[in-house]
């Protein structure tokens, strides 16, 4: 599956990893001036793991448009702003998969609802990827679990397989 993962923090490229690790071509963004992204440029590395040369990585947004599946690990309340640019790339026939928890404080709408008022979900499913753990536990190998869901059962079946 060709994945590209939004969010270079912790959970991001906690993401990353394991998707690389389970063999799929995985590129991940992240703004040129955030410091986390500018440190996997220079070194590949942050405090918590080493990204292979077989994960891309990217600060151009258009590169987005490329993946099957659309990972997004950000912050909560940036949902909203990123979704808008991203409105330019016409998500279609991608999945998008948020691993972040929470609701936008402005409108009280669970994250899923705030992608769904800027892709339609026909075209553009949506899933919920996130658990209890911390990625330094992912990384040491110790037993976590993780949820994945969405309203969509292809979707989710796919996802979990």
């Amino acid at each position: 599956m060709k994945i590209t993962v939004i969010g270079c923090g912790r959970w991001g490229s906690l993401i990353t990893w394991y998707l690389d690790r389970m063999g799929h071509n995985v590129t991940l963004y992240g703004m040129a001036d955030a410091p986390e992204m500018q440190r996997f440029l220079a070194t590949r590395q942050n405090d918590l793991l080493s990204l292979p040369e077989s994960v891309q990585l990217t600060t151009d947004i258009t590169d987005i448009a490329n993946a099957e599946t659309i990972i997004i690990s950000i912050p909560s309340q940036a949902l909203s702003g990123l979704m808008k640019e991203l409105e330019p790339l016409a998500l279609r026939n991608k999945t998008i998969v948020l691993c972040m928890k929470g609701v936008e404080v402005t409108t009280g709408k669970r994250l899923s609802q705030v992608v769904g008022d800027f892709v339609d979900e026909s075209k553009t499913p949506v899933a919920v990827w996130v658990g209890p753990g911390h990625p330094q536990d992912y990384v040491r190998g110790i037993p976590n679990c993780m949820v994945v869901d969405s309203a969509n059962q292809e979707v989710k079946k796919r996802l979990v397989s």
